[in-house]
């Protein structure tokens, strides 16, 4: 009930308010669906470290590769953004043991940051600070605050949210400057809250250094219309559970990666996890396992057969195109830094 006052309030004190500040409200404050971290099999949303640990394993040989072509700064500081439950960062740490780093993982959730202050070695923030090597952010983007505009036959308008007695309602109003125009009934997001934190990566970034940004999206356009997650399952109505409710939207990747070069970045082009992965060693690891569970059934090993024949079957959704394979992979670099083999 907290976001829900703290929302009803805001638009009493100031009118209807944008569809940012309503989901920086319902997302992040009081009351807010980070407060407690949400992730995982018991909670509203899994992410790819959730579904099997050999995407750490091979996102930890791409920051292997990044740390090389950094010429192997000792300690290399990596900096986690939106660490969640810390279960990524539970992982690389099994994978960064011939890596001198020292590790941050950042987040706004107080929940989250209790959570992951319990991982030994690791150091908890509430935002980007210092001058990291490395920044690494999976699945953070999208739940960054957006404005919303909409298209109607008298031109293009920004969608608000309002009061109608104890409801919260949309009101249409004049957008801000420089919007595209849109046609009726077409709708875009204004990704305030991204951009924002792409101007903190390029801020904080050291030099040399990247920033390797992981989420959901498409090229030339967002991938997919603004909504909800609650409990494993799609939400329709963003304005019905406020705190209750993720509130997300696919990334233009195009769009941040321009914005990123005006900060004085390099954006080297986005993959999907599909092909980073299988560039990595997916396929190598698929045909090891498969290897194992043949041995296994040889040694009358028929239930460990079993269980590595279900992880290598939930491993498929990291890369399968109509799953987490579609998530985007964004490398940025500041200048004079070379894109690798596996982008």
């Amino acid at each position: 009930m907290k976001a829900r006052e703290a929302i009803a309030n805001a638009i009493r004190d100031h009118g209807p308010i944008t569809f940012s500040e309503y989901m920086a409200l319902a997302l992040s404050g009081p009351g807010g669906f980070f407060e407690h971290p949400p992730i995982g099999p018991d909670g509203h949303f899994v992410t790819s470290p959730h579904v099997h640990p050999v995407f750490s394993e091979l996102l930890g040989r791409a920051i292997v590769d990044l740390h090389d072509r950094l010429d192997r700064p000792a300690p290399l500081r990596l900096s986690e953004v939106g660490a969640g439950d810390g279960t990524l960062a539970r992982q690389l740490a099994e994978h960064l043991r011939g890596v001198d780093v020292t590790y941050t993982a950042i987040d706004t959730s107080p929940g989250a940051r209790a959570a992951l202050s319990a991982i030994d070695g690791v150091h908890v923030a509430e935002e980007l600070d210092g001058a990291p090597q490395l920044i690494l952010a999976n699945e953070l983007m999208d739940n960054l605050p957006f404005r919303r505009l909409r298209g109607t036959a008298s031109g293009t308008k920004e969608v608000r949210v309002g009061l109608d007695g104890d409801r919260f309602v949309e009101q249409l109003d004049e957008p801000p400057d420089e919007v595209f125009a849109l046609s009726d009934g077409e709708e875009a997001v204004l990704p305030e809250g991204a951009m924002a934190f792409i101007d903190a990566v390029g801020a904080r970034l050291a030099h040399p250094g990247y920033a390797l940004l992981i989420d959901y999206g498409g090229v030339g356009e967002p991938g997919g219309s603004p909504h909800g997650y609650r409990a494993h399952r799609p939400v329709a109505d963003l304005l019905e559970r406020p705190g209750e409710t993720d509130i997300t939207c696919g990334l233009d990747f195009d769009l941040i990666s321009e914005h990123a070069e005006k900060q004085g970045l390099i954006a080297f082009p986005s993959v999907t996890q599909r092909h980073a992965l299988t560039a990595l060693g997916f396929d190598h690891w698929v045909h090891e396992q498969l290897r194992w569970q043949a041995e296994q059934l040889e040694r009358r090993e028929g239930l460990d057969a079993v269980r590595t024949w279900s992880g290598r079957s939930r491993a498929t959704l990291l890369v399968d195109p109509s799953a987490l394979g579609r998530l985007r992979w964004l490398l940025l670099a500041t200048p004079g830094l070379d894109g690798p083999s596996w982008i």
